[in-house]
């Protein structure tokens, strides 16, 4: 009884193997990425638009991101303030961030980077809703 010869894979075969893995691992990563904006269907918040009137964002919900630079006063009723320093037109912008009781598990420290998603309250404050750190 005759042996059958065994061939191997071309070199080619395994080169299209290798493309189409990495090609299915590239689009699974970008469409499953975990660090994405969570926040990409609110309107970023200008702060020039805020400098500008405050009173007329009243109600309207944004996203912004910056870094924590100081803290301005705590009350156990409304929660903490802070003064939160926005990147706009290469400049720091400060904006004043209001943090509501709710979150006060979270340790918030000067220079720590967040993105949030902030609604104007009635006191032209930018209250958090939602906040990760960035």
């Amino acid at each position: 009884m005759s042996r059958r010869a065994h061939r191997k894979p071309s070199p080619a075969l395994w080169l299209a193997f290798f493309a189409a893995f990495s090609l299915l691992g590239g689009l699974g990563a970008f469409f499953f990425q975990k660090d994405g904006d969570p926040y990409r269907t609110v309107e970023r918040l200008k702060p020039e638009d805020y400098y500008e009137n405050a009173n007329s964002l009243k109600g309207n919900t944004y996203q912004v991101e910056g870094i924590i630079a100081n803290s301005l006063g705590w009350s156990q009723e409304k929660g903490r303030l802070f003064s939160f320093r926005v990147q706009h037109g290469g400049r720091d912008r400060p904006l004043p961030l209001l943090i509501p009781p709710r979150f006060r598990e979270i340790n918030l420290q000067k220079g720590q980077k967040y993105r949030l998603k902030v609604r104007v309250n009635d006191a032209a404050l930018l209250e958090v809703e939602e906040m990760s750190k960035a």
